[in-house]
């Protein structure tokens, strides 16, 4: 695990209502809210409260984890009235580094479609800049690297 040196200097260690955030969940792990530069029809993040840096850093210890964000992101969208199974309709990934805006884990939730090309470039599927959480999670299940 990879904890913070610096917790005040990561927005994502300091995510609450008062800092700005629009949050739709949190509990004792998990935190998701609206990102603040939406990509897509919907979007949101999941973040774990414990500061891991990024998918990097993800080894097979954190299937738990990442098994809870996918289903926290699955019920969120259920929620409202979306299918998150159906690929064609939402994605859940990470960007990869050094295309990672912050270095605190965290897995976009989207409902499509994106609002522009840009965006649409920028959430690709596939390596280098972007990798779906499905696969994360099964490279991990098979105690491989993440990516």
């Amino acid at each position: 695990m990879v904890f913070c040196c610096f917790p005040r200097s990561c927005p994502f260690c300091n995510v609450s209502v008062d800092n700005g955030f629009r949050i739709v969940h949190e509990d004792e792990h998990l935190i998701a809210f609206h990102d603040r530069s939406a990509g897509a029809a919907v979007h949101l993040l999941i973040i774990p409260r414990e500061h891991i840096t990024t998918v990097k850093a993800l080894d097979n210890s954190h299937v738990p984890l990442l098994e809870k964000m996918m289903n926290l992101g699955r019920r969120l969208l259920s929620d409202q009235g979306y299918n998150p199974d159906d690929d064609t309709q939402s994605r859940f990934g990470f960007h990869v580094p050094p295309f990672n805006s912050i270095n605190h884990l965290h897995m976009h939730v989207q409902v499509l479609p994106y609002k522009n090309t840009f965006r649409k470039l920028k959430y690709t599927r596939g390596y280098p800049w972007y990798i779906e959480a499905t696969h994360v999670l099964e490279r991990l299940r098979q105690g491989l690297d993440p990516l």
